[in-house]
């Protein structure tokens, strides 16, 4: 079963913001999504970014064999 997205607005200093897109920039995701990714880690305890950073740099050093 899907599950359904709702809207929610969530009010940001400018400083806030332009860490938030920078961020996101750099992870190469959108700002919802690392948004998404920081709640859910702060709430489970666990880091997913991490985790597929670390999957990525073992699939790159594999194909450089």
């Amino acid at each position: 079963m899907a599950q359904s997205e709702k809207r929610f607005q969530l009010l940001l200093k400018e400083e806030e913001l332009v860490l938030l897109k920078k961020e996101a920039e750099k992870r190469g995701v959108s700002a919802s999504e690392l948004l998404r990714l920081s709640l859910k880690n702060e709430l489970s305890g666990k880091s997913s970014y991490s985790k597929v950073k670390a999957l990525h740099k073992l699939a790159n050093d594999f194909a450089d064999d």
